[in-house]
């Protein structure tokens, strides 16, 4: 167990400040109203965005250069500079935004907006309004998140770099108190009337993700090797040049380089009033990255590698790109257990996966009796785990020193309701893996997504391998637990008394549910061997 506060990546000022305790344990942050698609959205964002490290040059690559990241100066954030995109969110979400939320100056922008792409469009048959509609349906059916907010505060599913945008905030309370009369105003006047940098949506946990990606090069070599040792790498994957350079070329494939055509309607609908599109992005700052824990370089690396077996397999791009929602959010909750076994003085938590935790999952349908309680009792222990974690004694100094500004019980609430144990419960619950969705008794569930996504990146691209080895890599990288050795290991991390009645007696139901995604094939009655089938790229 760690005795001293959490060291920050990179070196950052602002972390003295952070006294919420699930914060300074987890990060900045990981935030339970931060949807899946903009906890992506806000990681592409860093990805495709101008970079900066302090005062240095712009850095256009996914990731830092290998050298800035090794050597990384101190007190010296990560800052990006996405773009803001009045015209697109306009055209393609006004008409779908609630009511109340439309300006009497941005349906006139709406009506200005539509009026000048009409008289830019000649068509040989049918109706020019009519088209428009074509187009307008299009954009809107890329929303990905914010259906119920004003317009320029939803976002689209990032299917290309053209559709990432900076989280754009309409003030309603200015518009009231000063009113406008014109479109024109509220852009001349851009950081009154919109807010850009308030993290309400885009709320830092892809900032957080994407520094994680960072930190593992800033990493001792012979620790990373190690590691990688252990957990059955290759050669490839421990070399730290080696993973930066198939990171660098394998994250600008999300890019979207087969949607040329969205891409030039997408930036032909934002320069339709240029006036606009420059003056909301000429003095728009550069947003700031906090700081994830150092030691989350462990579940950063696993997190890397995936990706690399993950954006190497040959598939659809859209359905890949869903692939890498649902492993952000895994990677999610794996950070937030793994970090919290570090800070967690329980003997119990001596056993587990190779982070020190454990998951017990079980069938989608119709578990057993056994299996549904033990699942219940496994998922009530990492709650728990969270909870104590959030109780270390050097995290309870620091939230003291808020006082009298805000009380060590307020700060508590708050870290467990919107950083911690709930957020944890939240996110399961969202992806499906733990359910019901209400009422009690919560466990964890296996998914025919998450089957598909650890096929994906437990085997390289093409790789085969034997179901028990499949059963401790699904083990070693996400303490999840199926049965054999790694559910005798997980019942007893859970605090139950080791025992058989959990293991399967009549066929393993992973084993089907493998077989019905066409992952397995049987060499013989006691040989089955996992495929990843997804060719490489």
């Amino acid at each position: 167990m760690n005795t001293s506060l959490p060291k920050s990546f990179p070196e950052h000022g602002s972390i003295h400040i952070d006294y919420n305790p699930a914060i300074r344990l987890f990060g900045k942050r990981f935030f339970s109203e931060q949807t899946l698609v903009e906890l992506v959205t806000e990681f592409l964002s860093v990805v495709f965005s101008p970079k900066w490290i302090g005062e240095g040059a712009a850095i256009d690559t996914p990731l830092p250069p290998l050298e800035d990241l090794k050597c990384w100066p101190e007190n010296v954030g990560l800052s990006y500079k996405p773009p803001v995109k009045l015209n697109l969110k306009l055209f393609s979400f006004l008409s779908i935004s609630r009511v109340d939320t439309r300006h009497e100056t941005h349906k006139k922008q709406y009506e200005n907006l539509y009026k000048k792409l009409k008289s830019q469009i000649s068509i040989n048959k049918g109706d020019v309004e009519e088209a428009i509609g074509w187009i307008e349906e299009l954009l809107r059916g890329f929303q990905g998140a914010g259906f119920n907010r004003a317009w320029c505060a939803q976002n689209f599913f990032p299917v290309t770099k053209s559709l990432l945008t900076q989280e754009t905030i309409w003030n309603v309370s200015v518009s009231k108190r000063e009113p406008l009369n014109n479109w024109k105003d509220s852009i001349n006047n851009f950081h009154k009337y919109f807010s850009i940098s308030k993290h309400r949506f885009m709320a830092r946990g892809g900032e957080l993700l994407y520094l994680q990606l960072c930190n593992i090069f800033n990493i001792s070599e012979t620790r990373i090797m190690d590691f990688a040792r252990r957990i059955g790498f290759s050669d490839e994957e421990s070399d730290l040049s080696k993973l930066h350079q198939s990171l660098q070329d394998i994250l600008q494939t999300l890019d979207g380089s087969n949607t040329s055509n969205l891409d030039k309607l997408v930036n032909y609908i934002e320069s339709i009033d240029l006036d606009t599109h420059e003056k909301s992005n000429q003095k728009v700052k550069r947003l700031e990255c906090e700081w994830c824990p150092k030691d989350s370089w462990q579940e950063g690396y696993l997190f890397a590698v995936e990706i690399r077996r993950l954006l190497s397999s040959v598939m659809d791009p859209i359905e890949r790109l869903e692939m890498f929602v649902t492993g952000c959010a895994l990677q999610v909750l794996r950070s937030i257990c793994a970090q919290s076994v570090r800070y967690s003085d329980d003997a119990l938590y001596t056993k587990g996966s190779m982070l020190g935790y454990a998951w017990l999952f079980t069938p989608p349908d119709s578990p057993s009796q056994q299996q549904r309680m033990v699942s219940q009792r496994n998922l009530q222990a990492n709650l728990g785990l969270i909870q104590k974690a959030l109780r270390h004694g050097e995290l309870k100094k620091n939230a003291a020193k808020a006082a009298p500004r805000k009380s060590v019980e307020s700060l508590y609430k708050e870290a467990d309701n919107k950083y911690g144990h709930k957020l944890f419960l939240s996110l399961g619950k969202k992806m499906g893996i733990i359910a019901p969705f209400r009422g009690p008794g919560a466990r964890f569930i296996m998914t025919d997504s998450i089957i598909q996504y650890m096929v994906l990146v437990l085997l390289r691209p093409g790789e085969r391998c034997t179901y028990d080895d499949f059963l401790r890599r699904l083990y070693l990288h996400f303490g999840i637990a199926i049965e054999g050795e790694e559910l005798e290991d997980a019942v007893i991390w859970s605090g139950l008394p080791a025992n058989s009645s959990m293991q399967p007696h009549n066929g393993s139901w992973l084993e089907d549910m493998l077989r019905a995604g066409g992952f397995l094939k049987e060499l013989s009655d006691a040989c089955s061997i996992v495929c990843n089938n997804f060719g490489k790229a």
